[in-house]
């Protein structure tokens, strides 16, 4: 009899189909180095479905950044705010700053602290590379469209701007108010902006079910 049950145990081992295999999704995403701080809640928003693959701008379906483009051709959601604020080292006593000071340090026509009312000490001056979208938003609402000096120096990401002018108490930058730390102070708001996830002309269900839960995180 115990021979028979088993017997009637591995047939129907034998014919029951086995648990089919999710192949997730793979959704491409570009973050920009402003919109780092979303990092965690983009990965808060991996389902065993749908799987994230950080990726450059030309082939994202998602990419995350502060500001709206111009042109924007493309489906655009809003996921946050923050603001965009000018940062010198907490090593520095220097007091709030007008937007001319901004603006004349940062075009370079201030080379010392002192002219600020700060102490005798150079300053120097950090920027990003052409095309980011905090470098874009920086340049329109404190210099009037016009360029950052040329004898400032670049940080590859907000995170390099941090550690930069946070060693250096000459230093000036800026960066999203959600990534200071107490190392760096903020002198003086550029403006409140957007933080946005933009996707392709036709988002698929995985793109669209980041999208929303990013919405959900906001």
């Amino acid at each position: 009899m115990k021979k028979i049950f088993l017997s009637a145990v591995l047939l129907l081992a034998s014919c029951t189909p086995a648990s089919a295999v999710v192949t997730p999704q793979l959704v491409r995403v570009y973050v920009s180095p402003a919109a780092t701080t979303k990092m965690p809640d983009l990965y808060n928003c991996s389902t065993p479905s749908t799987a994230i693959y950080l990726t450059d701008p030309g082939t994202a379906d998602i990419t995350l950044r502060l500001g709206t483009p111009d042109p924007l051709s493309s489906p655009a959601y809003q996921i946050g705010t923050d603001d965009v604020v000018v940062i010198v080292s907490s090593q520095n006593e220097i007091g709030q700053l007008t937007v001319f000071q901004v603006h004349s340090i940062f075009l370079g026509q201030v080379t010392n602290w002192k002219d600020t009312g700060g102490p005798e000490m150079p300053v120097q001056v950090w920027t990003y590379a052409l095309g980011e979208d905090i470098q874009r938003i920086f340049e329109q609402n404190a210099m009037d469209g016009q360029r950052v000096t040329s004898s400032a120096r670049l940080a590859f990401s907000a995170q390099n701007m941090l550690d930069s002018v946070s060693k250096d108490a000459g230093s000036i930058g800026y960066l999203p108010r959600s990534m200071e730390t107490a190392d760096v102070r903020d002198v003086f708001k550029v403006a409140a902006v957007p933080l946005l996830a933009i996707t392709k002309a036709q988002p698929d269900n995985g793109t669209k079910h980041i999208v929303a839960c990013l919405q959900g995180q906001k």
